[in-house]
């Protein structure tokens, strides 16, 4: 079990996070910095390794990069803490896996067309390219960013060209 969760050359400082998991569903309440993306990234492959998923591996951690990528850059951090409080989580649905990104800051994110020579702005399109379906819930105070991959044939398994195929 080591090997799934082998972190290469992971700083032992400036990240803080708790993960709770069981069959089938991934917590994890962190603080978002550059630090924590890669490392998220290595626990969402060893969960979806583990429930035999490896297949929605590049789609999924894709989109978990970009929507905590868009907390670090789009939510301000909290007054208490300084830091962008988030939570992942990823579940294992009946044949669908669900990955939502909770945030608090009550803006909703806002896909837009990016031209070639534009440095940010294909976030959300890419996401929206990758995952099955995706949307944002919001609540009082934040929003939950959404997305969803279909299990086996019926879905694109995280790879956009397969729909552009099917």
């Amino acid at each position: 079990m080591a090997d799934l969760l082998e972190v290469s050359a992971a700083p032992a400082t400036g990240v803080r996070a708790t993960t709770r998991s069981t069959p089938g569903h991934l917590a994890i309440d962190l603080d978002v910095t550059e630090l924590a993306v890669p490392i998220v990234r290595t626990i969402v492959r060893a969960h979806l390794k583990l429930w035999g998923l490896a297949d929605l591996t590049d789609g999924t951690t894709f989109v978990v990069t970009e929507l905590l990528t868009n907390v670090l850059r789009h939510v301000q951090p909290t007054l208490r803490t300084g830091m962008r409080n988030t939570q992942l989580t990823l579940t294992r649905l009946p044949g669908a896996l669900n990955v939502c990104v909770r945030d608090f800051d009550p803006a909703l994110p806002k896909p837009t067309r990016a031209n070639d020579e534009a440095e940010h702005g294909r976030g959300l399109p890419l996401v929206m390219a990758f995952a099955d379906d995706f949307g944002c819930s919001p609540f009082k105070g934040g929003k939950d960013v959404w997305a969803t991959f279909l299990i086996g044939n019926n879905g694109t398994n995280g790879n956009p060209q397969a729909r552009e195929t099917s």
